[in-house]
């Protein structure tokens, strides 16, 4: 499973990682998070290739909430991906 730990945040910033999220993830977040207008910046680094821990860094514009803006994109994350899962399903 995946532990998001929230590092640092304010109303309109988040620093956060999540244990056990591979880049594919991670690229994938970083896209999702892009798609939201009141993102104004999201990037991500890896530290330690070996425990490959994405550290993310979320800022949203003026009055918009970035915890709101990173629970929705994940949760739009999430329903992809039960969405790929039940088209999988389908094939068996």
């Amino acid at each position: 499973g995946m532990n998001g730990v929230i590092l640092e945040e304010s109303a309109a910033r988040m620093r956060f990682d999540f244990d056990g999220m591979s880049h594919t993830l991670a690229n994938a977040l970083k896209f999702e998070l892009r798609n939201d207008a009141e993102i104004k910046i999201v990037g991500y680094q890896i530290r330690h290739p070996l425990i490959g821990k994405p550290v993310f860094v979320v800022e949203t514009k003026k009055g918009a909430s970035c915890r709101k803006a990173v629970d929705s994109a994940v949760k739009r994350l999430l329903s992809v991906f039960e969405g790929i899962g039940k088209k999988a399903k389908e094939f068996k």
